[in-house]
């Protein structure tokens, strides 16, 4: 599904960038500078996707063929009979709905979380922003919509239509573009309603998880769409993350690191304390015991001394 990555690199990024860099002068949705802090960064982070998308759509053709040998799922070509028109549309309903399940996970999980926090950590949206993706979570998301599409067997030329859906509506809901969809608003997925997602505050950005339509977060309740704002205030997240590439992707490892100590100290505290504790009743029932003992001995002596 991803073109070479030459072609991606040395004409699609030219191209992309000329499109939305003239959208985002004529219709800004927030005035700011062309080139963002940060976007240095995240030309890299274009670059390392454009690869790791060979190895995406290679291992998830991998993990096809590993189900159809182990588990005997195999359809075939079953979607394929259909009208192209009618399988783009199924594609789109699919992805979207795989995407939804995997990004809620992305942010319910704290170790999955800590990747996809490189993506949240952008203090400005525009088209580029789309492409700060840590590997880790780039690579599975491209599994989780991919395996389903290629083991229900849709044609090559839907899937080529939804992957240039996927890469236009990706960068549209990035960038700092005001677009107005009217009553679509409610159905599709635009800029004003993704960009709530990146919103600094935590309430609005565990909402809008979709990549395409606004539908699974109207079904399931995480739909967020002001009435009077097109754009939040501040965008990023308040949880400590690094400026600059390498350190970015060196991040989510070394919180990991941390709180694997942290679980590990915080471990062998309970268990030096549950030891402390049972060291503790040892002493008192030996204490208890001895004093037991004393009282019987002088009990004892009582009955002698009084004897006849």
């Amino acid at each position: 599904m991803s073109p070479s990555v030459s072609v991606q690199i040395f004409i699609g990024l030219p191209l992309i960038a000329l499109v939305f860099s003239i959208l985002e002068q004529c219709r800004p949705l927030a005035r700011q500078r062309l080139f963002r802090q940060g976007w240095k960064a995240d030309i890299a982070y274009y670059a390392l996707g454009s690869i790791l998308g060979q190895f995406s759509t290679a291992g998830s053709l991998a993990a096809m063929l590993m189900l159809r040998h182990v588990m005997g799922f195999d359809l075939g070509r079953l979607a394929a009979r259909q009208p192209d028109w009618l399988q783009v549309v199924e594609i789109v309903l699919i992805s979207d709905f795989s995407g939804y399940l995997f990004h809620r996970l992305l942010h319910s999980n704290r170790w999955l979380w800590r990747f996809h926090k490189v993506h949240h950590s952008s203090r400005q949206m525009d088209w580029l922003a789309a492409a700060r993706l840590h590997p880790v979570d780039k690579l599975l998301g491209d599994f989780v919509q991919l395996v389903p599409l290629l083991c229900l067997g849709f044609g090559d030329q839907p899937l080529l239509v939804y992957a240039g859906i996927l890469g236009f509506q990706m960068f549209l809901n990035h960038a700092n573009v005001r677009v107005n969809l009217g009553p679509l608003r409610w159905i599709v997925a635009g800029p004003d309603f993704h960009q709530w997602h990146h919103c600094e505050n935590p309430a609005a950005y565990n909402r809008n998880f979709a990549p395409h339509l606004v539908i699974f977060d109207r079904l399931f309740g995480t739909a967020h769409i002001p009435s009077t704002r097109i754009r939040p205030w501040k965008y990023g997240v308040r949880e400590k993350t690094p400026e600059g590439f390498w350190r970015q992707m060196l991040h989510p490892f070394r919180e990991t690191v941390r709180a694997t100590r942290r679980l590990r100290l915080t471990k062998a505290f309970e268990v030096q304390k549950s030891w402390d504790g049972i060291k503790t009743e040892m002493h008192m029932t030996k204490a208890s015991c001895l004093l037991g003992a004393a009282l019987l001995l002088a009990v004892l002596k009582d009955r002698a001394g009084a004897a006849p």
